[in-house]
């Protein structure tokens, strides 16, 4: 139980005053992987911390950070989710986003998995002007 506050505890505060990963390099393990979206500009795998460091930029260029609201965290043995309205950089929008954080046995964070649940607003790569089509969609 302990350690489950402890890791909620640890993604509420990182999210909550908008750190990064980097401000906690001792909560990072060194075979991380980060997946995004692929709807995203910056989808993809990232394997390590070496990878987050060179996409990250593009998701603080990406995402509006005054208009960043941490609706919730869930946590449960090693898994922590945190529910979150995201502004969209350039644009007046906001998406709904899932993270979901899994950690060690050690506390050290492991992966962490980013979801978009916005199903009733247009898809992303529309919301921030991509021109890549879905399948079966008609423009």
């Amino acid at each position: 139980m302990k350690k489950t506050l402890s890791n909620k505890d640890f993604v509420y505060e990182m999210i909550s005053t908008k750190r990064t990963l980097a401000d906690y390099p001792d909560r990072i393990s060194d075979s991380m992987i980060v997946y995004e979206p692929s709807s995203l500009p910056f989808g993809g795998t990232y394997k390590g911390y070496n990878a987050y460091e060179q996409f990250y930029p593009k998701v603080r260029e990406f995402y509006d950070f005054s208009k960043f609201e941490l609706l919730n965290v869930y946590a449960d043995d090693n898994s922590v989710f945190a529910i979150i309205k995201a502004g969209v950089a350039k644009v007046n929008e906001s998406i709904l986003l899932c993270e979901h954080f899994a950690f060690s046995e050690v506390g050290k964070l492991i992966e962490v998995r980013l979801f978009i649940h916005d199903f009733d607003k247009k898809p992303v790569h529309l919301l921030i002007g991509k021109q890549q089509a879905i399948p079966g969609e008609r423009h």
